[in-house]
């Protein structure tokens, strides 16, 4: 008897092939015409990962359509596909298992039981978690040793050095002087009084354009930052010769499927010293996080 299948893919980041949706899906229609399946329609999510549920649009019109009824099958390539979260996989299941559809995997060439999604999930769970833990590692290892663990800051561009084997040492960076320019000219306006959005409003005018942060226009926040994060030009500590590392840890909130940063203690920060990086003299860096402090002050007072 011919069953009625709906087909979900996935792939989770950007940095994927994206050919992966396609080969994932004709694997899928050779599987479900070989059995004699209809394959009624097919659903993806793009750059998306499996830890999220509701921000996922594929896998909830999966779930609208499976409401509607008529179905027999959702079928994957495996159980990761559908999620990698063990809360979530659970909740999919019953779900199917109350509109009487079943989940196969072109992997197992079976239909899916509690058990062995539960025991897929945990292990899935588990592989995040440990590669989470294991880059956060490798990041402070790398700062240690007086490499960037993240992107390159303004003021700053890739050093290329090859180890004996010839291959390109990760991390390393060095001043980009035109750039670092600029960087000693907000900290030197700054601490003269001016405030971030003139200097932002200079800078976008300035004639031939100076590009700020990641080639884009000026904008206040890219200079003035958060003090106590460590975020913007004003507070970049690489700037005095100091790479400071793990300040926050990201956490994902249920209900928004979102990160939310929280401060670490002081104790868990990794920090380098790197004077070959510092674009800032210690006098200067002193005055602007005096009158950072002096704006902050009256910023409180104004609205007591």
């Amino acid at each position: 008897m011919s069953k009625t299948v709906i087909i979900y893919a996935r792939y989770s980041t950007d940095r994927q092939d994206e050919q992966s949706i396609e080969t994932q899906v004709a694997l899928a229609n050779e599987f479900a015409h070989g059995r004699g399946w209809t394959v009624e329609e097919v659903f993806d999510d793009r750059a998306i990962s499996g830890t999220k549920l509701k921000s996922r649009p594929g896998i909830q019109a999966v779930l609208r359509r499976i409401k509607r009824g008529g179905l027999d099958i959702l079928l994957c390539m495996s159980v990761d596909r559908i999620s990698r979260d063990m809360e979530h996989s659970s909740a999919i299941l019953k779900q199917l298992r109350h509109h009487g559809v079943e989940l196969w995997t072109v992997q197992n060439a079976a239909p899916v039981n509690d058990m062995e999604l539960g025991l897929r999930s945990i292990i899935s769970h588990d592989m995040i978690e440990q590669t989470r833990y294991k880059t956060r590692e490798g990041m402070k290892t790398a700062v240690r040793k007086g490499k960037a663990a993240g992107g390159i800051a303004y003021g700053y561009r890739v050093k290329l050095e090859h180890d004996d084997k010839f291959n390109r040492i990760a991390g390393l960076r060095e001043i980009d002087e035109e750039e670092a320019e600029i960087v000693r000219w907000i900290f030197e306006q700054y601490a003269l009084g001016r405030t971030p959005q003139d200097m932002a409003i200079e800078l976008n005018a300035r004639d031939p354009f100076v590009p700020g942060p990641r080639g884009a226009l000026w904008r206040d926040t890219a200079v003035r930052g958060h003090r106590n994060r460590g975020s913007g030009i004003l507070n970049n500590e690489t700037y005095v010769g100091r790479i400071v590392f793990n300040r926050r840890n990201f956490r994902k909130n249920p209900e928004t499927e979102q990160r939310e940063a929280r401060p670490n203690d002081p104790s868990e920060w990794v920090v380098s010293e790197v004077p070959e990086l510092r674009i800032v003299d210690d006098e200067l860096w002193t005055k602007v996080k005096k009158r950072q402090l002096e704006v902050g002050a009256s910023f409180v007072c104004r609205f007591r």
